[in-house]
C-alpha cells in the first residue's frame, strides 16, 4: 500500500476539513501552544490490526512534527492493552487530529479482525473468502486492504478488471437485446477479458451453460440448488470456477464450505463490520 499516495492525502484533507480540526475550540481553549504530550494507542480488545500508517497520516498531515512509533505492524494480532503506537508532540496537535485519526484506524482494524475470524472457519475447506464492491465511495482500496491484512482475499477493484454479468443486466439483455450470448463471447474473447456470470435460477443456469464463463456466482441459492449446479456447472465446463455468494451469514461458512466451492464471498466484510475497539491514552505532558 502506498500512504503517500493522491487518495490517500484527498481522505486525509477531506477529514481533518470535515472535523474543522484547525479550528478545535475546546483544545485552543484549555491547552497553551507550548505544551506537549506523549501518548499511546492502546488497543481494548482481541484483533487484527489494519490502518496504523493511516492514522499516522492523519496526525502529521495536521502537524508533521508529531513523532509516530509503531509497536505493531498492520497484519498483526493484538490483545487488550497491547500498545499499537507511542506519539509524541505538541498536546494541541495531536487532540486535534486524533478523533479522524482513530476513527481510521477502528474501522480498517474492525474489518481485519472480522475477516480474520470468518477466514478461520474456512481452515481446511479448500474454499478462499472474498469481498465485495459494497464498499463506502472513495474508501474502496482501503477497506480491501483491510480485508487482506485480515486473511482474506479481494474480488475485483472495479467496473474494468473484468465482465460480471449480474441480474439486472440479463434483465435487459433478455428483454430488447439480440443473440446477447454470442455478442458477450465476442467481445471478451477480443478483449480477452475474464468472464463471470451470477446465477440465481435455472433460466441463469441454462443460459451460463451455452456462455461458458470462467467463472460462476451462484447467488442466494438454497444448499440443495448450489450443490446441484455446482456439479451441473463443473461437469459441463472444465476448470470453472465456482463460486457462492449472496446473503452469506457467518454462522453458514464452514456448511457451505463443505459443498466444496473455491470461492465465499461476502459483502458483511466491508458493509457492515463492527469498529475495532481502540482508544488513544496520555501517558505524560510536559511543558516546552
Amino acid at each position: 500500500m502506498d500512504w503517500n499516495a493522491p487518495e490517500i492525502d484527498a481522505i486525509v484533507r477531506s477529514a481533518l476539513h470535515e472535523d474543522r480540526a484547525r479550528h478545535d475550540l475546546t483544545s485552543r481553549l484549555l491547552i497553551e501552544p507550548h505544551w506537549r504530550i506523549e501518548a499511546a494507542i492502546l488497543a481494548k480488545q482481541y484483533g487484527i490490526v489494519a490502518g496504523l500508517p493511516l492514522a499516522e497520516r492523519f496526525l502529521k498531515a495536521f502537524d508533521p512534527s508529531i513523532h509516530f512509533r509503531h509497536r505493531v505492524n498492520d497484519g498483526s494480532r493484538v490483545k487488550p492493552g497491547e500498545i499499537l503506537a507511542e506519539l509524541s508532540g505538541r498536546a494541541r496537535s495531536i487532540l486535534s487530529a486524533e478523533r479522524p485519526a482513530l476513527n481510521a484506524l477502528q474501522h480498517l482494524s474492525g474489518i481485519a479482525t472480522f475477516t480474520h475470524k470468518q477466514v478461520r472457519k474456512l481452515r481446511g475447506t479448500g474454499a478462499h473468502l472474498y469481498d465485495t464492491r459494497k464498499t463506502l465511495p472513495g474508501w474502496r482500496f482501503l477497506q480491501k486492504y483491510a480485508v487482506r491484512c485480515g486473511g482474506g482475499m479481494n474480488h475485483r477493484m472495479s467496473l474494468g478488471d473484468a465482465v460480471m454479468i449480474k441480474e439486472n443486466h440479463l434483465e435487459i439483455a433478455r428483454k430488447i437485446g439480440s443473440d446477447w450470448i454470442g455478442r458477450v463471447k465476442k467481445a471478451t474473447q477480443k478483449r480477452r477479458a475474464f468472464l463471470q456470470m451470477e446465477i440465481q435460477t435455472e433460466r441463469d443456469l441454462r443460459d451460463a451453460l451455452r456462455l461458458k464463463p470462467q467463472r460462476a456466482l451462484l447467488d442466494n441459492l438454497e444448499l440443495r440448488d448450489l450443490r446441484r449446479m455446482r456439479r451441473v456447472l463443473r461437469n459441463a465446463i472444465p476448470g470453472i470456477e465456482i463460486e457462492f455468494t449472496g446473503g452469506i451469514r457467518p454462522e453458514d461458512l464452514r456448511k457451505l464450505a463443505k459443498l466444496r466451492p473455491d470461492r465465499i464471498s461476502m459483502g458483511k466484510l466491508t458493509h457492515s463490520t463492527p469498529a475495532f475497539d481502540c482508544s488513544l491514552d496520555i501517558t505524560d505532558v510536559y511543558s516546552r
